[in-house]
């Protein structure tokens, strides 16, 4: 077989430099050039939302409320009260109530924790903050600590001459504090385990957790509800809290999306309350709730959601759906070595794209980005980058927002250039014979 001639090379490399002219001058320019696109270090970093790596968690106390010096009976209250030859009427003994608690015990059980014996009867504070006790009726014991119970009761047996001044023998302690059922929904992943997966594989099956709460007073609040149901949000769920009240109810048969956004609408309208508790925020801004907004009341419900921010790939990086950070900022360079599992670059680690035997494969590398990003109203946004001097000036780093679409692809002459050294198979040396 005779070997490739000067006289051969010399029409290949004129055949070659036609269809790199031909190729430069029609579609494939279209499609590749991004002639449209805005380059990325044109763009405001802060166009499209603030930088997650600027938030900070917020002082967790804040969740919570501060607790009085002592305890302030309302509604709900259980009380040991004991009236000396008045309540009980037939027990000459101080009437003692023994109770336990298992070293096992939930935190949080129905009806609210007991710790101590007390001395008495129980008697439940009505819904009105009223008691009833013996011979004098209804006593209003709302807002009053245990002691002022106690002083209260004594002026109200003494003025109806029941027992004498100086003799009476009056005790009231807690038995049980009052507790406010919630509702805890949480769409993290309860399982505490991790476990670590490609990034390109996106769990697709999702389960939540659920939990009833009772939660004693001066303890019914957003920082008790999270630490009882697992502790803080985890990488899966959006690093905020919602707080529905009881009041916000709007009965529905179908609840989608958008019917839940009407909801919504409606309690806000009504007066009702819908709080969005954010746990990060940027440092020096006040909180965006007040301290009444984290208490929670009978019925209400904590929501907790699941956090939905991916990045899509395509082009010469293949498809792919991938989760992004979710408390650090990701830019276009991070995501092409996150997209290809790789710190080598869009070809792989050990250079897989160019261990092709004879065929050249990519030897001119891509170096164009393509990110396709969603507007608020709806229309899009082409934004180019280069790659190459992404490297140099921080400026081409984009930074890579949920639902962008990454493409990556070679540049025209590159592109050109590597289909025809893919073609013709031309190697890396030229060999030249004589006539």
């Amino acid at each position: 077989m005779r070997p490739f001639t000067f006289a051969h090379r010399l029409r290949t490399v004129g055949f070659t430099t036609l269809l790199m002219t031909a190729a430069l001058t029609t579609g494939c320019r279209t499609i590749n050039s991004g002639a449209h696109a805005v380059p990325a270090a044109r763009i405001d970093p802060n166009l499209f939302g603030e930088s997650k790596e600027g938030q900070m968690p917020i002082v967790f106390t804040a969740l919570g409320q501060k607790k009085p010096p002592a305890h302030v009976v309302d509604a709900g209250d259980t009380l040991a009260v004991y009236i000396h030859g008045v309540l009980p009427a037939s027990v000459d003994d101080t009437p003692v109530l023994e109770q336990f608690q298992s070293l096992n015990q939930v935190y949080y059980p129905p009806g609210g924790t007991i710790l101590r014996p007390a001395t008495g009867l129980p008697v439940t504070v009505n819904p009105d903050g009223t008691v009833e006790l013996p011979l004098v009726g209804m006593v209003n014991v709302s807002g009053l600590t245990l002691v002022e119970v106690s002083e209260k009761i004594r002026e109200v047996y003494r003025g109806q001459e029941i027992i004498q001044a100086n003799r009476e023998r009056v005790s009231v302690s807690l038995v049980t504090p009052r507790v406010k059922r919630i509702v805890v929904l949480r769409q993290d992943t309860p399982n505490p385990s991790a476990a670590l997966t490609p990034p390109g594989v996106v769990e697709q099956i999702h389960r939540g957790s659920a939990s009833i709460v009772d939660l004693p007073a001066y303890e019914n609040d957003v920082l008790h509800a999270l630490a009882y149901t697992g502790g803080l949000p985890g990488t899966d769920a959006v690093e905020e809290a919602w707080v529905m009240k009881s009041t916000c109810f709007v009965p529905n048969d179908s609840m989608d999306s958008e019917t839940m956004k009407r909801v919504l609408e409606q309690c806000r309208e009504a007066g009702h309350k819908v709080t969005r508790i954010p746990l990060r925020g940027q440092a020096g801004c006040a909180l965006p709730f007040k301290p009444e907004d984290v208490i929670l009341e009978e019925g209400d419900v904590l929501f907790i959601p699941r956090r939905n921010e991916y990045f899509y790939t395509g082009g010469m990086l293949g498809g792919a759906k991938i989760p992004l950070p979710y408390n650090e900022d990701l830019d276009v360079i991070e995501a092409i070595a996150l997209a290809t599992n790789s710190v080598g670059g869009p070809l792989g680690q050990s250079g897989a794209a160019l261990q092709g035997g004879a065929s050249p494969g990519y030897v001119f590398k891509p170096t164009r980005v393509l990110v396709l990003r969603k507007m608020p109203d709806g229309s899009q946004v082409q934004i180019r980058v280069d790659l190459a001097r992404a490297m140099r000036d921080p400026k081409e780093r984009l930074i890579i927002r949920n639902g962008d679409l990454v493409v990556l692809s070679c540049k025209p002459a590159a592109a050109t250039g590597n289909m025809i050294l893919n073609t013709f198979g031309i190697g890396g040396s030229f060999i030249f014979t004589s006539q």
